[in-house]
């Protein structure tokens, strides 16, 4: 979706005629008309005025017109409700969840940087290392040896001992 196409689509949402869109903007009905169908592009100060009339910012407007990496990622709903909820809360609030989420994410970083590491060789790419956490504590009643680890991978993953 172009950024004609956001603005009108938000305009429209919030029943905003292109008239009166243009006067709280300061410009004339064939310039809206203009962003709108992408003839011309708003100048910089009318650009943060639409923003601000419109309730949205410019990541919503252009998130299609630009390549940003951080743009790729796809966050499912609860993931964006979880960002909606975090922006409401005072700044107590937002230190607690940034002081818990530093806590869980050194915890598995730990976990992963200390499970053994497993060769794995696969059709597109051979020898490719993964770290997969094999149980909840590493044993160390016996020493492991990659035979052993793949034997007990295929023991867990023989869904017909389960039936």
């Amino acid at each position: 979706m172009s950024v004609g196409s956001r603005i009108r689509e938000l305009r429209e949402s919030k029943k905003i005629s292109r008239s009166e869109f243009a006067d709280k903007l300061g410009v004339t009905i064939g310039a809206i008309s203009n962003y709108e169908n992408e003839v011309s592009s708003p100048k910089e100060p009318i650009l943060f005025k639409i923003m601000e009339v419109l309730g949205c910012d410019a990541n919503y407007l252009f998130q299609d017109s630009i390549d940003i990496p951080c743009m790729k990622d796809n966050f499912s709903v609860a993931e964006h409700n979880l960002i909606k909820k975090y922006r409401e809360l005072d700044a107590h609030g937002k230190d607690m969840v940034t002081t818990v989420l530093q806590k869980e994410y050194d915890h598995i970083i730990e976990l992963r940087d200390s499970a053994p590491q497993i060769e794995e060789s696969s059709e597109e790419s051979d020898n490719i290392t993964t770290i997969d956490v094999l149980a909840a504590h590493a044993r160390t009643d016996v020493e492991q040896t990659p035979e052993g680890v793949q034997h007990d991978l295929d023991i867990m993953n023989d869904d017909s001992m389960w039936d």
